[in-house]
């Protein structure tokens, strides 16, 4: 539970046939916490579809 709730999750932002789809990449712990503490939110970077390409791609 020492996990730094300022650091952002990463959101990828896949695309299928039936439409745009979020996948967290980075932050299950962080987002453990907030859930166990009762925080609504938490600060995000959602990569764009080109950006979760080129991760992929690696």
């Amino acid at each position: 539970m020492g996990t730094d709730l300022d650091q952002p999750v990463i959101i990828a932002l896949l695309e299928f046939d039936s439409g745009p789809a979020h996948l967290l990449i980075d932050g299950v712990h962080r987002m453990y916490r907030a859930m166990t503490e009762g925080l609504p939110t938490l600060p995000a970077y959602v990569l764009t579809i080109a950006e979760t390409a080129t991760i992929r791609e690696h």
